[in-house]
This record gives C-alpha cells, structure tokens and sequence, in this order.
C-alpha cells in the first residue's frame, strides 16, 4: 500500500498505508532465491468468500459503499460467536506495535489473563512502542527466531521476507476454505483486496479500518459561531478560519505524525478535486501532486497559512492538545480521533464533528486496513491454531468475544449502566486499558459506529460518513505491488513533504510544484507509476 505515507498521517484511526515491499535481486534472508512477488502473470488464489455476520440490529445500516452501521447504544444482548475450542494449552507468541503505553505484564493483567483463558494458550505479546517499532521488527526479521504471529508494517524487505520465511495461507482461506473460521469470514472482500497478494498468493490476515478516512475534524460549537456554512465554498472556508483567528486562536492546525504538511493539504486537496495520492488517467498512474487541482489546493493551503489561520507550531509538532482545549477549532484527524476519549477529554465545552469538503469536491478514502498479521511457517495443524486465535480476535460487535478483546471484563474493565451501556471502569482507563494491550493489531472486527453515551456524537459521524462515502476516492495503489515504490518511498515522501511545507509556509512559489513533480517522478515515481499501472492490470483480468 502506498497513499504517500499515509499511515503517519492517519494513525490516529488506525490506518495505514505501509508499502507493500517487493523482493531485491539478493537473496532471502534465509539463503536461497525469491520467487517474484508480483502478481501479472501469476495464477492467482481466489478470495476468502464473505459470509457476513448476522448480529444486532443497528440503529441504521451500513451499506455497500463501506458506510458502517450505527449503533447508539450497546447491544442489550451478545451472541457467542466462537463455540468450538480454540487452543491447545501451548505458548503461542507475537510481536506487534502500539501507539499507546504498552501493557502491563501478565501477571499483573487481568484482561491478559482472561484472553489466554478464553483462547485456551498461552500468549507470550511482544508490544512495542511505535517511536522503537522499526528497529524492533528489523532485529526480529533478521534474526531467524520469529515469533509465530508478525504484524507486517514496516518490515524491511517485506515481500522478501514474507516470501522466505513466512506460511502461504492461500490453502486454509481462499475461497470456501475460509467458513472454517467465521469470524473471518465476516471481513468484507474489499479487506482483503486492500492487503493485496504477494506472488499470486494470501500471506496474511487483514486488519481491516473503516473506508472513510475521517478528514478535517473540527470544533463545531466554534465553526457554527462563525457563520461556516456545513458546505462551504472555498471563500466561506477561509472566511471562517480568519474569523476564528486571533488573540492567540488560531482556525486549524497539524496533522498527525510524519508529512505534516501534506497532511494539512489533503483537506484542500480533496476539496479542490484531487482525486487521491495516486490517480488513473486511462490506462496510466498519476500522482495526485501533478494534477492542476493540486496546484489550486496549495494555493489555499498557503491563503490560510498567509491570514494567520494556522497554528505557527503546525510543522513541529502535533496539536491535538490545543483543539481539545479550543486553541485550535479544526485539526486533520484521522477516524479515530472521532472517539469517546477525544469527546471525555473535551470535557463538554464544545461539540466535535468532520467537515464536509468545500466546493464541490469529495474526500479520499482510506487505505481500508490498518496492516496485515504473518505467520512464521509451520505445519498445518499449527497455521490451523493461529487462525482460530485470529478468527476469535475478529468476533463481530455484539459478541461476546468482540466485548471481551475491546472492553475487557465485566466488573473489572467496565460495568453496565443503563445511558451508556458500557462504562470503563477506572482500572480501564489506567493501568490496563484494552487498547493497549493491543490484540486487535493481531486481528480485528469490522468497525462499528458505536461512541458509548454519546448517541448525537455517534448519529454525526455516521451522516458524514453517509454523505461524504459514495462519492469519495479509492487511492487505486492500495494493495498493488511496486519494486520502484518500495526502493524509493521515504525519499519520495520527503520530497513531497519538504516541498508542500515550503510553498504552503511561503519559502516557495506555488509555480514550484513542477519542480517537485519532476524530482518526484526522476527519483522513482515515474516507475512506479508504470509498475502501479501493471499490476492493476492484472489485478483487473483476473
């Protein structure tokens, strides 16, 4: 996957966009050759079939454009999705990132406890901070002792590695194989084409994000004060960001993570017409930043910057605490930051929701996956006990399962009350928050719309959603395979980075953007873009 780096950007939703890495001409880690990880030419495994499951009623559908279904309230009653035995009593061990604290040891954790109970092994979770991950998971890939399960992000060599020492799991989920495992089963196709093949071949289990990308979140009590329409021309936008500028306010800020820059014109982009990171012009592969809308959304990129509109810190630092506390009226936040921690943190004093795109333009859509889970190779019976593990990790919302891996349990992590339906308990929010634990980076359920207590927060994420989705664009790199783009992306990513920043922030004239198209494209873009268009190709004829 590619979109520019995109999971530095998003992270907060949980999205990323890690490049899928295709083999070097050396060797594999393990000695011998690698086959090609390309898939033109390949005869290619069928998909998982998708059996959807049949849960809760929300309280409005989701639907075939990737709209998730909302639920204002907890299900009153949880179907028990995995009924069979999952483990054996072995050690089952696994290496994944975290964005938060990782979790306290086992021994001291009781949603730790519970899990190996329940999975009926014993997990050994190697977590690791996100700032230590890529050193980490270099040193584990290269060592020979692999763990058995791997999240993939950020692998050095990826596809070199996968394909080396990592299981071919084409036999145990492609087509029908997969109702073995329900719960995997329940992950949409459209996951599954996200994570993409390597050689022809399923490596992994995909952990799916929501389509919707989440945008420019913004203080809505503010931007409703200063007279911003919902849909906004380019002119109200700006208006609004200059009114809500000044003694020490200021209209929007940064992005998450890396790019920081690129981050705060993908709002602009989207708005003006961009159709994403990567566009197709016929047969051919585009980058979003050679189009003339692009050209235009730098342009108000740096209007808003030259009025004042932006926080002066937005290219050293991430924000986030100044929009809680109202400094800031609008950040870009991926879908995460639309959460029940961000509103608590609020505390109240304003109302949160995401712009729609002004003009007339439509926002990009997410990646739709977070990563993929590798299994070191093993016999069958083994790769057939990781995949239970996986399968109950992806019980749907409103199973029992799904309560146990996200809230934790009952009387310890959270109680029941009759407004919100689940309430965290101290213990949850401190020492042994669920998320940090992590297990749903191993494997994870379709998202829900679900913010516990807060049903009007809920029911305006959905209408976003609802009308911002069917005409949003699919980067149609996600999930292809590029050599070029592998070798090149983090020199790729600074030259767009760098250059953005310096036009948006007035060091660069806005005529410079050719300049950065062509570096972009004479450091390896312009290949990529013709191994892009190849393998979508063959993606398209299968």
């Amino acid at each position: 996957m590619t979109m520019f780096n995109r999971r530095a950007l998003l992270k907060a939703a949980g999205v990323s966009a890690t490049a899928v890495v295709a083999p070097s001409l050396l060797s594999a880690c393990s000695g011998g050759p690698v086959a090609d990880a390309g898939n033109a030419g390949k005869d290619l495994a069928d998909w998982p079939a998708y059996v959807p499951f049949s849960g809760p009623t929300p309280d409005a559908p989701g639907d075939a454009t990737g709209l998730q279904p909302l639920y204002k309230t907890y299900p009153a009653q949880l179907a028990q999705s995995v009924k069979d035995k999952v483990g054996d009593g072995s050690d089952v061990t696994a290496v994944y990132l975290t964005y938060g604290t990782p979790p306290t040891p086992v021994e001291q954790n009781k949603l730790w406890q519970e899990l190996n109970k329940a999975l009926g092994v014993n997990l050994k979770l190697t977590v690791v901070p996100a700032a230590d991950w890529a050193a980490k998971i270099a040193t584990i890939t290269a060592s020979g002792d692999l763990p058995d399960i791997i999240m993939s992000n950020d692998i050095p060599r990826k596809n070199e590695f996968i394909l080396a020492q990592c299981a071919d799991l084409s036999e145990f989920l492609s087509g029908d194989a997969i109702k073995a495992y329900p719960n995997l089963a329940n992950i949409p196709t459209v996951t599954w084409q996200k994570m993409g093949r390597i050689g022809g071949r399923i490596y992994g289990v995909p952990v799916g994000r929501p389509l919707s990308p989440g945008g420019l979140l913004i203080n809505k009590t503010a931007f409703d004060a200063a007279g911003v329409p919902k849909q906004a021309t380019r002119e109200q936008f700006l208006t609004g960001l200059k009114a809500l500028s000044g003694n020490g306010r200021y209209g929007t800020s940064t992005s998450q993570g890396e790019l920081t820059a690129y981050g705060q014109a993908l709002y602009y982009a989207a708005s003006e017409g961009v159709k994403g990171a990567w566009v197709r012009q016929g047969d051919k592969f585009v980058p979003g930043i050679a189009t003339e809308q692009f050209k235009a959304a730098v342009e108000t990129y740096r209007k808003a910057v030259e009025q004042g509109s932006f926080h002066p810190d937005s290219l050293s630092k991430d924000t986030a605490a100044d929009f809680l506390n109202g400094t800031v009226a609008s950040k870009f936040w991926g879908f995460g930051g639309y959460s029940l921690d961000t509103i608590t943190k609020i505390g109240g004093r304003f109302e949160i929701d995401y712009a729609l795109p002004y003009g007339s333009g439509a926002n990009w859509q997410s990646g739709g996956i977070f990563g993929f889970t590798v299994f070191k190779k093993a016999p069958a019976d083994r790769i057939k006990l990781l995949l239970r593990i996986c399968d109950y990790l992806a019980a749907p919302f409103g199973t029992k399962e799904y309560e146990l891996s996200h809230y934790g349990i009952e009387g310890v992590h959270f109680t029941r009350d009759a407004a919100i339906g689940i309430k965290p308990t101290d213990l949850a929010t401190t020492t042994e928050v669920p998320s940090a634990l992590g297990v749903r980076y191993i494997s994870d359920a379709p998202w829900p719309i679900f913010i516990p207590g807060q049903p009007e927060a809920a029911q305006r994420l959905y209408d976003f959603t609802k009308a911002t989705l069917p005409a949003s664009a699919a980067d149609p790199s996600v999930g292809l395979i590029s050599a070029s783009w592998s070798k090149n992306a983090g020199n790729l990513n600074k030259i767009i980075g760098d250059g953005i920043a310096a036009i948006g922030w007035g060091r660069r004239p806005v005529s410079d953007l050719d300049t950065i198209v062509k570096d972009f494209n004479a450091n390896g873009g312009a290949a990529a873009a013709e191994e892009f268009a190849m393998e979508y190709a063959a993606a398209q004829a299968e």
